[in-house]
């Protein structure tokens, strides 16, 4: 009997275990899907963002699997709406109105010069704003269009529109923190999810925010900051089920791991004395100097040498009269002396 009553004892306190255990593992699991799931955006503010006018999608809207020509010819149509006011304007000026022509044409050829393939040929695009939007030989290929608050990159899949990247204005910051302009998004699109990363810096670790996140049905919508380097920040708005499957593709033909922005890692990451251990980083990915947008061109203070004097018959006669020894120490003076104004127009050229 004793031994019976222990059984159920026993019996009890497992079961009271066994729930507890279910229960704190349940809302682990909750807890681990609240923190991975993003908020759903506003479709109607989603839908704006397709348009192909700014804001008005009633106007046609870019659709998902369009093909480069496709995106093309919406684009060229909406740039010829925006030159047509002022073409109509000029109607008793043809000289102003062939211009105005011109100019609408050089746009447009632009947007069809801007389709880019990538297929291994290394160039610019690799170390630019959208370097981390990409990989070399899975497929990918872009197209450029600068629009009144953005600039709008079309990012295509086996020929098919899967994302666009929209890459802010400076003046549409306003002075804003990434933070706050964040903020200023999810009065918009509604609450986002916060995604932060872990960047090493001198003496540690430093947990900063990497950028905003929210779902929109089967497309998802991310915020990112691109102003260390650029300064903007951008909206990306890309087909969920074409970025898994391009994310597969990318792992069988660049493996190694996921793809990163070489650019922002490369500065990020310090030397131990605190000093940017890549200030050349630029110059070393791409052979020459590249600018960050806005920044005007510097140039070094040009050092012009002296002329050289011509040497009179008396120093003639006295370097012939003099001994073997000044004769060897005058080429070690004069590499002295070549050394110390090479120094000094190092120094002067030098910007502080």
């Amino acid at each position: 009997m004793r031994t019976f009553g222990t059984f159920l004892v026993a019996s009890a306190l497992g079961a009271v275990v066994a729930l507890q255990s279910s229960a704190a593992l349940s809302k682990g699991k909750a807890k681990k899907g609240r923190e991975d799931a993003a908020p759903a955006a506003s479709v109607e503010e989603v839908n704006k963002l397709k348009a192909v006018r700014l804001g008005d999608p009633k106007a046609g809207t870019f659709k998902w699997g369009m093909k480069p020509d496709d995106v093309e010819k919406l684009v060229d149509v909406q740039i010829e709406k925006k030159y047509q006011a002022r073409v109509d304007q000029a109607k008793q000026d043809p000289g102003k109105q062939t211009r105005i022509r011109e100019e609408m044409l050089r746009e447009t050829s632009a947007v069809k010069k801007s389709y880019t393939k990538f297929e291994g040929n290394k160039s610019g695009w690799d170390v630019s704003i959208i370097g981390p939007e990409f990989e070399q030989n899975t497929g990918e290929a872009v197209v450029v269009t600068k629009e009144d608050v953005w600039t709008r990159y079309f990012f295509f899949f086996e020929d098919g529109l899967y994302k666009m990247f929209l890459a802010f204005n400076k003046d549409a910051l306003e002075g804003k923190t990434f933070q706050d302009f964040g903020k200023s998004m999810e009065a918009k699109y509604g609450r986002a999810k916060e995604v932060y990363r872990d960047e090493k810096v001198k003496g540690g670790v430093r947990h900063v925010l990497d950028h905003f996140e929210w779902s929109a049905g089967g497309d998802r919508l991310r915020l990112v900051d691109r102003s260390e380097f650029y300064g903007v920040f951008c909206l990306v708005l890309l087909d969920n089920d074409v970025q898994r499957r391009l994310n597969e593709r990318r792992k069988v033909v660049n493996p190694g791991g996921p793809h990163t922005d070489s650019l922002v890692d490369a500065v990020t990451e310090k030397s131990d004395n605190g000093r940017d251990s890549n200030d050349n980083i630029i110059d070393r990915l791409t052979g020459h100097e590249v600018k960050k947008p806005g920044d005007e061109e510097k140039h070094a203070d040009i050092v012009v040498p002296p002329p050289v004097k011509a040497p009179t018959p008396a120093d003639v006669n006295g370097r012939s009269s003099s001994s073997s020894s000044s004769a060897a120490a005058a080429p070690e003076k004069e590499s002295n002396s070549k050394k110390k104004a090479s120094k000094k127009g190092d120094l002067d050229g030098l910007e502080l």
